[in-house]
């Protein structure tokens, strides 16, 4: 019963890591298992093969994938040549949200300026009404930042 609500659950996990990032269903697969069962010692490449009873060759490709977005990382042990593959926290994703966030906030600032300083076309109702809609985001993603730096304020201060 046990196996069968964890398949279930890293098959819902993969789902929404498909969604998120736009990878593969096999990375999404090897992303969720990671954050479900490689805490906090990570799975090593041959444990991820058995798990997954694919071809060294695909898990190879994908765990590359992975690495490549800087979506997992890997270990070394000490005396051991093995690579231990890890997802990162649960903070880091909230973390690179709030960066995009950020970003766009300060886009959508220059380019509300550019409105408000710019001559208006032909249509000025319609320069004035994407001008609104620009402080309408603009707010928005106020909203959006604030919620998630709280958030990862509180994250952080349970974890310390």
């Amino acid at each position: 019963m046990v196996e069968t609500e964890k398949n279930e659950l890293v098959e819902g996990m993969a789902s929404l890591f498909r969604r998120l990032h736009k990878i593969s269903p096999m990375a999404s697969k090897i992303l969720a298992t990671l954050v479900l069962e490689g805490y906090p010692e990570g799975l090593t490449f041959e444990q991820l093969v058995t798990s997954f009873q694919a071809s060294k060759s695909t898990i190879s490709s994908n765990l590359n994938t992975l690495l490549a977005l800087e979506l997992i990382y890997y270990e070394t042990k000490e005396g051991k040549r093995r690579k231990y593959f890890k997802s990162f926290p649960f903070t880091k994703r909230f973390t690179d949200f709030l960066d995009n966030v950020q970003y766009e906030k300060d886009f959508t600032n220059r380019f509300l300026q550019y409105m408000e300083t710019a001559p208006p076309p032909e249509e000025p109702e319609e320069w004035g009404k994407k001008t609104q809609n620009l402080q309408m985001l603009l707010s928005y993603l106020s909203e959006i930042e604030n919620l998630t730096t709280r958030f990862l304020y509180q994250m952080n201060t349970l974890n310390s």
